[in-house]
């Protein structure tokens, strides 16, 4: 498609003329491509619509001038930042990069950028980057979880900018979400347990009280040992950090305990890393005596001695279809607004038949 406005390329090609000391505007680009100014910002911001060949002359020019275009400038005009916030609560758990990974790169491939936001599990946290990326006027937001105060949903809502939640499925139709049932995949673990004969199963896990991740998964442990009519334990469960050192901690109260468990479900594989680790150092073998569960399927999960077995979620794809979700909503073509991915149990080689089973069992 080429440009045919002649007195367009005209006046800016008398525009283009640079004062001392002064930056590149786009009327130079557009004055040495042979284009207008309207040209240009199309090549720049929707490609698709500019031929082959002005496209090349325009990323010359840009490319001679060092051109950067002003994008509070072009947001002004289009009511568009073309940039995306992304809150996560982490950035030391590897499993949140696969997933901001995948964000960016759809993201990317459609033109937008991305700001991303560390709330280090703290609500108040959060609540204030919402609030600055709200300033910055990003055209929509992930979210991971769906916790947060009624206000907050309703000033996202207030300001026009569409959002997906992440890492938790929402029952609230009007909070669209992209993510795995936290519940399923964690009773996939416990049953797996159940099923080798362990009847005292411990739990380590995030803090419930800022992660409603860590509270699905928690109450389907507990719901899930109900069921098969075992002992909840309260003090074989640890609310910990997601930390290596945190599930080392918790594994030596485990093993100091007066009843001793089995095996272990940890609601996250840095936890059960860690875990893993303090039974080497207190000469406890694994599987033998005590089978460990983690969740995540950390790539070092595969690389443990022995191997250990997890739980595999779709961080990438979930990255991926939320921000493919988001990107429809911004630009007005809404589709499905509950997605539920799947996820894998995978058995390695740290859980096992308990090592000493009553001849009830």
């Amino acid at each position: 498609m080429a440009d045919n406005n002649p007195k367009a390329a005209r006046r800016a090609k008398r525009s283009a003329r640079p004062r001392p000391g002064g930056s590149v505007t786009i009327h130079r680009i557009a004055a040495e491509a042979g284009v207008s100014t309207a040209t240009v910002s199309r090549a720049l911001n929707q490609p698709e619509k500019v031929s082959a060949e002005a496209r090349e002359r325009i990323q010359a020019a840009i490319k001679r001038n060092h051109y950067v275009l002003d994008g509070f400038a072009v947001g002004l005009a289009s009511r568009r930042s073309r940039t995306v916030g992304l809150l996560i609560p982490t950035i030391t758990n590897s499993i949140y990069a696969s997933s901001t990974q995948a964000v960016q790169r759809i993201a990317q491939q459609k033109g937008y950028s991305v700001l991303v936001g560390v709330s280090e599990f703290s609500p108040a946290r959060e609540e204030v980057l919402i609030q600055k990326l709200l300033e910055r006027r990003v055209d929509g937001l992930v979210l991971t979880g769906e916790a947060r105060s009624a206000a907050t949903y309703e000033k996202i809502r207030r300001n026009g900018v569409p959002f997906v939640i992440t890492w938790q499925l929402t029952a609230d139709s009007t909070l669209p979400s992209v993510s795995f049932d936290n519940r399923k995949a964690t009773i996939a673990a416990v049953e797996h347990l159940i099923a080798l004969g362990h009847r005292r199963i411990g739990l380590i896990c995030g803090r419930t009280d800022v992660n409603d991740r860590a509270l699905a998964r928690r109450e389907a442990f507990e719901s899930c040992l109900a069921r098969h009519g075992l002992p909840v334990v309260a003090d074989l469960i640890f609310e910990r950090d997601f930390e290596f050192v945190e599930g080392r901690s918790a594994m030596h109260a485990i093993l100091h305990h007066r009843s001793r468990p089995t095996a272990v479900f940890c609601a996250n594989d840095i936890q059960a890393i860690g875990a893993m680790y303090e039974c080497q150092e207190a000469g406890v073998k694994v599987p033998e005596q005590m089978s460990i569960v983690g969740f995540d399927d950390l790539p070092i999960s595969q690389y443990m001695h022995p191997q250990l077995t997890t739980v595999r979620v779709p961080a990438d794809d979930m990255g991926r279809r939320a921000t493919e979700m988001l990107l429809a909503a911004i630009e007005g073509k809404p589709g499905d607004q509950r997605v539920e991915l799947t996820t894998d149990l995978v058995v390695r080689r740290s859980t096992s038949t308990p090592a000493r089973q009553s001849r009830a069992s």
